[in-house]
């Protein structure tokens, strides 16, 4: 359980290099979680954009963006299981935004599970809306991804 004290103590930055194994342990967790080589080659793509949610020294979340031109695409977002229903997600998109408005991109992209209703109900409580439906995009088990857009 994360108290007043410790929300008061979460900060967002760019991820570095030694975030690396911290996100992968969060990432581990997950479904479709993403392994440490392939955080860390979103990490160094050119077009990168990396995030992580700290509470004191300690990571707790992760936001993955890819921006091209005015738009910025969400690859990966997870949040550990121990801060999850506390405003960590909220609190790292939020602020992920911020900078991703700052650095030119005018609206962010993202799919969704349809099964995944907590994620699908904080994207539309942060003004997210549906773009459409994309066939079996995902895998182990197969389902359907919603399409889903924010104007910055």
């Amino acid at each position: 359980m994360h108290t007043q004290e410790q929300k008061s103590m979460r900060h967002v930055r760019r991820m570095t290099k030694q975030d690396i194994l911290p996100v992968a342990a969060i990432e581990a967790r997950v479904q479709d979680g993403w392994n440490a080589a392939g955080i860390e080659s979103a990490l160094l793509a050119p077009c990168a954009y990396c995030f992580v949610l700290c509470e004191g020294e300690s990571v707790i979340g992760f936001a993955a963006f890819t921006a091209v031109a005015d738009e910025a695409n969400l690859d990966a977002l997870s949040v550990d299981e121990t801060a999850r229903r506390t405003g960590a997600a909220r609190t790292l998109l939020t602020n992920a935004f911020s900078e991703l408005a700052q650095k030119g991109c005018a609206r962010v992209t993202l799919e969704v599970r349809i099964s995944n209703t907590p994620a699908r109900s904080l994207y539309e409580t942060l003004g997210f809306s549906l773009l459409g439906v994309r066939k079996n995009f995902y895998s182990a088990p197969q389902e359907n991804a919603l399409m889903m857009e924010r104007l910055l």
